[in-house]
């Protein structure tokens, strides 16, 4: 096992062209329009100058220029750095002391993930300051969360009192001792 994960950290630099995240495509896409800018503007300087065929050829080297900028922009900007990439590290040891690796699933994360995130990035505004809404919504629907936690056991204990209730008879159904009925007023008895 340590000889396969070591090859494997060897050679997982394959993986980066499709490993590039939204931020890394992003600032490719912003390389290639300015890219683009300014073959354009080169073009229309020489354009006077260039023949057709100089012209078809600048433009295919161009575009060939264009596209080796980006996959080594998307390369050297892309990483390999995530949490399952780094668990494996640790999976020689742990395999002999703890035994099989269940807790390794990505299964519950996901929905982990889902509520924590992404519904509260939808009930944003999605406007550069979405951090603090983000977290003031999760903190109101924790804040839900622990309210419901805490009613359910009050519930739980006025269901029990109610059926202690319907148990014990009502007070007016108990008789007064004898001594004290003098005293008391009519609605108690």
């Amino acid at each position: 096992m340590e000889d396969a994960l070591r090859r494997f950290h060897t050679f997982k630099d394959i993986y980066l062209l499709w490993r590039a995240s939204k931020k890394v495509k992003a600032k490719a896409n912003a390389l290639r329009t300015e890219l683009v800018m300014m073959r354009k503007v080169d073009k229309e300087i020489n354009a006077e100058s260039w023949t057709p065929s100089k012209s078809r050829r600048e433009m295919n080297a161009s575009r060939d220029y264009i596209i080796h900028k980006i996959a080594v922009s998307k390369e050297l900007d892309a990483d390999l750095n995530f949490p399952k990439m780094h668990l494996m590290a640790h999976w020689v040891e742990q395999i002999p002391g703890y035994g099989s690796l269940q807790q390794y699933s990505a299964g519950s994360h996901e929905p982990a993930n889902k509520t924590n995130l992404k519904d509260s990035w939808n009930a944003s505004n999605h406007n550069l300051n979405y951090q603090p809404q983000v977290i003031t919504w999760q903190h109101r629907i924790l804040c839900f969360e622990v309210r419901e936690l805490n009613l359910k056991p009050l519930a739980q204990c006025r269901e029990n009192s109610a059926a202690a209730c319907k148990v014990l008879p009502a007070r007016r159904d108990l008789a007064a001792p004898l001594s004290l009925q003098p005293y008391l007023k009519p609605e108690f008895m």
